[in-house]
């Protein structure tokens, strides 16, 4: 197609900008529609054809419309290679006049495709100066071609009706879009909303599970514990009772014993048991007051005199000054001290010597129990303040243990808003250390 054939088909008679409707051409359109979220201070209009003058009259007739309250915006192209460009620039062109012949006699249908990859809502207008010629309908329903006009029809009203229906096809569209967006961005927080609350069920679940399997180990360890003591107490006494004439004094006096220590491991272990109970429930019951932690150690220290010096042990105990203040319950530093040094006799060898130490360090009062056992491995280190934990260490003097006792000093030392910790090496002894806060005289 030759030049002046594609002028004479576009401008001939005037028929692009005739004059038919233009008794209303001093009368600016406005649209009030204002229902249109979009941001945008104007409509992009896109122009692409190959004749100036089809830009410049476009945008003669259409300079001063309105639609929605925003003013048009015009751009222009003046082929596919310069319209694709300018379509990666801008994302929010509204309408595009797309001229069909241009470099070649399908450059407009060509790219099409291309604006569809990068805008997928913008109206498109074709337009062709070609009598006659017409794409293919699976062009216009594939790439949702909004209109397609022969240049000879686009009279100046027709122009304001095609904009004004692109428009509002375009501001509906766009409308729906964001509507669709907000929805998805609603479904995407339920379902994460939903996901999240599903973890937490699974979470839930499975710590109830875990509970479940603590507490049947937990009475499984505690029947098992019970029914040793139990099975010689009930031994001994039906032994005195159907033979005790049989027996020396001194023989009934040993089971006496026998029964005694049977006896009082039993309420140790209901003891342990009942403490890990109201630990767990929250009902331990604290009282928090100034006391001098020394006199606790040294009545500890002197209760198990007796026992170290069975297993020829040494007990030796360093301190400097005259008093140790801190904020403590008695009845739980108590407990906590008899642990820790019970335990370091308990699993001392015969011979060897135990280290307590009392020191003022970094505003704490430090309380370190060291001893020459065997120490503990790093698996026994990782279980060391659990529940029921069974060390690899055993007493040297067929001493009990509970698995409970470490375990219970560690939640009492908390509540006293004081840390205990243990250092250790297989065959080089075992520390423990709990500091807790030191208290001036002015508190």
């Amino acid at each position: 197609m030759t030049q002046t054939d594609k002028e004479e088909n576009i401008f001939a008679d005037d028929a692009i900008f005739a004059d038919d409707d233009f008794a209303d051409d001093d009368k600016v359109l406005v649209q009030d529609d204002n229902d249109f979220s979009c941001q945008d201070k104007n409509w992009k209009i896109f122009i692409v054809d190959d004749e100036k003058d089809v830009h410049q009259l476009t945008r003669f007739v259409l300079e001063d419309y309105v639609y929605q309250s925003k003013p048009l915006e015009f751009l222009s192209a003046y082929s596919a290679t310069e319209a694709k460009k300018m379509v990666n620039r801008h994302n929010n062109i509204a309408v595009i006049f797309l001229d069909v012949v241009m470099e070649t006699n399908d450059a407009g249908l060509k790219l099409i495709e291309y604006i569809r990859e990068h805008n997928k809502f913008a109206r498109i207008i074709l337009r062709t100066g070609q009598p006659g010629y017409a794409p293919e309908k699976q062009v216009i329903l594939k790439y949702d071609i909004n209109d397609y006009k022969n240049k000879t029809e686009l009279t100046d009203q027709k122009l304001f009706t095609v904009i004004t229906s692109s428009l509002r096809a375009y501001s509906d569209i766009m409308t729906i879009e964001v509507y669709r967006q907000s929805l998805e961005d609603k479904v995407i927080e339920r379902t994460l909303e939903l996901k999240n609350k599903n973890e937490t069920l699974v979470g839930m679940n499975q710590e109830l599970i875990n509970l479940n399997q603590e507490k049947n180990e937990f009475l499984g360890i505690a029947a098992h514990d019970l029914k040793n003591p139990l099975s010689a107490i009930q031994s001994l006494a039906n032994l005195m009772r159907i033979a005790i004439n049989d027996f020396p004094q001194e023989k009934i006096v040993e089971f006496a014993t026998m029964i005694e220590n049977s006896a009082q491991r039993l309420f140790a272990l209901i003891q342990n048991l009942l403490d890990v109970n109201a630990i767990e429930s929250g009902n331990t019951h604290i009282s928090l007051a100034s006391y001098d932690i020394l006199p606790f150690f040294q009545t500890i220290v002197q209760n198990y005199l007796k026992p170290a010096e069975d297993k020829n042990i040494e007990v030796r105990f360093n301190f400097v000054e005259e008093q140790y203040q801190i904020l403590a319950d008695e009845n739980a530093i108590f407990q906590v001290l008899d642990n820790l040094i019970s335990n370091a006799i308990k699993y001392s060898p015969h011979g060897k010597n135990v280290y307590l130490t009392l020191s003022k360090v970094d505003n704490k009062v430090r309380c370190e129990i060291r001893d020459e056992g065997p120490g503990l491995s790093e698996k026994d280190l990782s279980k060391l303040f659990g529940k029921f934990a069974r060390l690899t260490p055993r007493p040297t003097g067929d001493e009990h243990s509970t698995g409970l006792g470490l375990f219970i000093v560690k939640k009492l030392v908390e509540v006293m808003q004081g840390n205990v910790w243990c250092k250790s090496e297989l065959g080089k002894g075992t520390t423990f250390i709990a500091d807790f806060p030191l208290l001036t005289e002015t508190e």
